[in-house]
């Protein structure tokens, strides 16, 4: 697969068989994915979205009337309380089913800080287009339909055929990585607050809402990096996002040990019964973030071919001793890289 596979600059020439291959194969993980989650969830949340949805129930009486748990609707904004309302009954029944609860949720978690950063990147690559320069609009539809699908099926496909190339503000891909706190923090007090206050629902809610999509908002004042820029732009502008992805795999590295500590202190060395756990006899919710954490890893992957043949091997290699973080460890090395390439 050579150096990389990244899509050609506006106007060079025509999309490769390449691309379309990459892009299709993509795409079709999240056709799969779409109708895999909701072969999974279908049957437990539609009654919930049934209660989440109806009008005649006053949200005062909502745990009483429907025996679900009471939801924040503040957090949904008006036009995405039934969102709200069902995430909370989705992370109840997490935390509810330990520990394969929280190993499904921060499983993907540890996942996600290395997404935000090349999602918010190449959101603001030079010649950039399409879907790519919106990362709000896949945050969001992250919320709607999942993250899992929306990954393979939007985000990947327009990568390789709407990918730019150069530099990016500095302050880009630093900010990339503060907006992955509050969803690091409210993870936290999920797993470890009292479900029966206030703080627990409103964090729930907040998780599955419209406000953290709408933190990225924090990125519109940051500059577009100059058509042309200077040897020392460049050179910062790599140093950034180096910096990013290995902060990403920090957290993603430790995060990954803590959750190999639980299950092992549950399950020991016997990986038929942590399986069982999250899949073969895990609850709806439960077996639902199991294909999400993998397939989003999987698209997290997918990029990582899409830079480099070599790189994704490496980081496959790496995953089983350093989890998810070895895919920001080589995305950091490939970025260093291209940074010395534009240079030259």
């Amino acid at each position: 697969m050579g150096s990389n596979i990244e899509t050609l600059p506006p106007g060079t020439g025509p999309i490769s068989p390449k691309q379309i291959a990459f892009a299709s194969a993509s795409f079709l993980l999240g056709l799969w994915t779409f109708r895999t989650v909701n072969a999974i969830s279908g049957p437990q949340f539609e009654p919930i979205i049934a209660a989440c949805t109806d009008p005649s129930i006053a949200i005062e009486e909502f745990a009483a009337k429907t025996g679900y748990h009471v939801y924040e609707p503040r957090v949904g904004l008006q036009v995405f309380n039934f969102l709200v309302c069902l995430i909370t009954q989705f992370l109840f029944e997490l935390r509810q089913t330990p520990p394969a609860g929280l190993l499904v949720w921060c499983g993907i978690i540890v996942v996600v800080p290395t997404y935000s950063i090349f999602a918010t990147v190449e959101a603001a690559r030079h010649g950039a287009r399409g879907p790519i320069r919106y990362p709000m609009i896949f945050g969001m539809l992250g919320q709607l339909i999942g993250i899992s699908v929306t990954v393979p099926l939007l985000w990947v496909p327009s990568y390789i055929l709407g990918g730019g190339t150069g530099p990016v503000h500095p302050a880009r891909s630093y900010l990339s990585v503060l907006l992955c706190l509050p969803t690091l923090l409210l993870t936290v007090v999920v797993f470890t607050a009292d479900v029966d206050g206030s703080l627990w629902t409103t964090s729930a809610g907040i998780l599955g809402g419209p406000g953290l999509v709408l933190c990225g908002a924090a990125l519109w004042p940051v500059p577009a990096a100059p058509a042309s820029p200077s040897p020392d732009y460049v050179r910062a502008s790599a140093q950034a996002i180096r910096t990013a992805y290995r902060i990403a795999a920090a957290v993603a590295a430790v995060g990954y040990l803590y959750l190999l500590r639980i299950a092992h202190a549950e399950y020991g060395w016997d990986v038929s019964a942590l399986w069982r756990a999250v899949w073969t006899e895990a609850g709806s919710s439960v077996a639902f973030m199991t294909v999400d954490t993998i397939v989003l890893y999987v698209g997290v992957l997918s990029y990582v071919a899409c830079r480099s043949g070599a790189g994704v091997v490496k980081a496959a290699l790496l995953t089983p001793f350093v989890g998810p973080a070895a895919a920001s460890l080589v995305l950091a090395e490939l970025e260093e890289k291209r940074g010395k390439e534009k240079e030259l």
